[in-house]
């Protein structure tokens, strides 16, 4: 089944919306959910559940599509029970398990960094790479552990290395890992047979937490943001790419998450995810526990936009708005701009919400959503929803061409 689109016009000017019928969302109480997201003439728009699966394991922490084959792989974090992980393959459609294969521990994100690659952050402390050439037969085939000789200021969430991101770079011939636990951005080549060549770690301050992290390709300088989760902040750096074949960073931009003076509400207010739309000129984060902003008379954490000026990499503040619940883990915007799910985990019951959002401004449309859908299915502690895509090809997927000047 392909994707269906419809267009509508909303009611702020010269703003259509191009609506992509599927979300796929996990729960960290076991479920993966496929919803349906629907406009009905004059009668606004649905969001309803019309498949779902408990086949991905304990804790599905993260979602990826292979458009081409119309396979769903989910990792299953799987931190509810000891030293285990996973991941599975599923038919899009129908959440119809292919395979499920066990991975090394704690699988919290991943991506495809290449075809058939899907490379993967353990927050338990490794790195892994899955060949996914055949959904039927996943393998692992590379695999990377950390360990750490003390803890980190934060002996808590800092007592090892704990990768919690993974992101691949414009060009396609590096991946960068925030690694939380150890303050370190590791490196990697993508070399021959697209496996991984670790290249080291570069270190950020002590006590920032780096969990995940975004590319923008500028006009003439490539830069990489990080959040800092621990210290509520966001970092920005110019990617150096050396003679050597390695990769290196020079910091360029250290503030709070909301561009109110680093330091504000550090160790409060939880950083949690990052994406970059129309081609970068726009950057999103949420933040989780803030309670800044308001959604309906309740109280709600904050999504933050900011515009990224393609010379220097510096960031203007567009906008904060409200995400219209508690602990918004994860979010995603649809590939035209216009729409944005936000997944509120703690929200009780755990709720989504869609958005409209105005890809010329970047500007989120948080007064009143235009479609949500909420779950009982939770953890003891509350903890629900984990992660939200739409079924599209993502921004910023694969190149389709990378010419290699690497040896390895």
């Amino acid at each position: 089944m392909g994707i269906k689109w419809f267009l509508f016009t909303l009611g702020f000017a010269g703003v259509s919306i191009a609506v992509a019928k599927d979300l796929y969302v996990t729960s960290y109480a076991g479920p993966v959910f496929r919803l349906s997201f629907t406009s009905h003439e004059n009668e606004g728009y649905t969001l309803r559940e019309v498949e779902r699966t408990f086949d991905c394991g304990y804790n599905p922490s993260w979602l990826d599509f292979d458009q081409a084959t119309g396979t769903l792989f989910c990792s299953n974090e799987a931190f509810t029970i000891p030293n285990a992980g996973s991941v599975a393959s599923f038919f899009k459609d129908s959440l119809s398990i292919i395979n499920n294969v066990t991975t090394d521990y704690g699988p919290a994100q991943s991506i495809f960094y290449a075809p058939n690659r899907l490379g993967l952050a353990h927050y338990m402390g490794g790195v892994s790479v899955l060949d996914t050439s055949d959904p039927s037969y996943l393998k692992e085939i590379q695999s990377f552990h950390y360990s750490m000789d003390k803890p980190g200021p934060n002996a808590t969430l800092q007592d090892k290395p704990h990768p919690h991101g993974i992101s691949v770079d414009p060009t396609g011939k590096f991946v960068v890992v925030p690694d939380r636990g150890a303050d370190a951005l590791r490196t990697y080549a993508v070399g021959r047979d697209d496996r991984l060549v670790e290249l080291g770690p570069y270190y950020t301050e002590p006590g920032n937490g780096p969990r995940h992290g975004v590319f923008v390709k500028g006009t003439s300088k490539t830069f990489f943001y990080v959040l800092g989760e621990l210290t509520n902040s966001l970092h920005g750096f110019e990617v150096l790419y050396q003679d050597s074949g390695t990769l290196g960073f020079k910091q360029f931009y250290n503030d709070s998450a909301y561009q109110t003076g680093f330091g504000d509400m550090s160790g409060k207010a939880l950083p949690a995810e990052i994406a970059v739309a129309e081609g970068g000129r726009h950057l999103v984060l949420s933040t989780r526990d803030d309670g800044r902003s308001e959604y309906r008379g309740e109280r709600s954490d904050t999504l933050v936009t900011y515009s990224v000026d393609f010379e220097t990499g510096g960031l203007t503040l567009v906008d904060l708005t409200a995400s219209g619940g508690l602990w918004p883990r994860t979010f995603a915007i649809s590939r035209d701009g216009t729409l944005f799910a936000v997944a509120n985990g703690y929200s009780v019951p755990g709720r989504l919400l869609v958005f409209a959002r105005d890809p010329e401004t970047g500007v989120i449309r948080d007064r009143e959503a235009l479609a949500t859908w909420t779950t009982d299915l939770a953890l003891p502690d509350g903890q629900s929803i984990s992660h939200v895509v739409w079924d599209e090809e993502p921004v910023g997927s694969i190149p389709e061409e990378v010419t290699w000047s690497l040896a390895l």
